[in-house]
């Protein structure tokens, strides 16, 4: 697999998860469509880059994935704790929180998956 196909994907991906977000929850997930959009533009960005013969851009891949995957991680975790607490309460944002997790818990799992075929990739070149 191409790494700046791979890149595109995820670059895509991120942006259509920060979309989704704001569609599901409204414009309480703005933060979703910020990291997301943000974070896809710069994958975008980077698979660009790689296309077009740029050396480091392959390092940048795997640290951007890498990074976004501890982000993505962590803000699933929080968001978990946070649903967790809601659920005695009947709170009517339980909802909101339980589509935010299963959303950046998404985006985690796909930024563990663009890692390893970017590691994988470049341990066979």
């Amino acid at each position: 697999m191409q790494i700046s196909a791979l890149l595109y994907f995820y670059g895509t991906f991120l942006i259509t998860c920060g979309i989704v977000a704001v569609a599901f929850i409204g414009l309480k997930a703005k933060t979703a469509l910020a990291s997301g959009g943000s974070a896809g533009v710069i994958a975008i960005l980077v698979g660009w880059l790689h296309a077009n013969q740029n050396a480091s851009a392959a390092w940048v891949g795997i640290l951007l994935s890498l990074a976004l995957l501890v982000v993505f991680s962590w803000r699933a975790t929080k968001t978990l704790q946070k649903v967790f607490e809601l659920i005695p309460a009947k709170h009517p944002d339980l909802n909101g929180k339980g589509i935010a997790f299963l959303i950046i818990a998404l985006m985690a799992v796909m930024s563990l998956v663009v890692l390893m075929i970017q590691v994988v990739s470049m341990a066979s070149t």
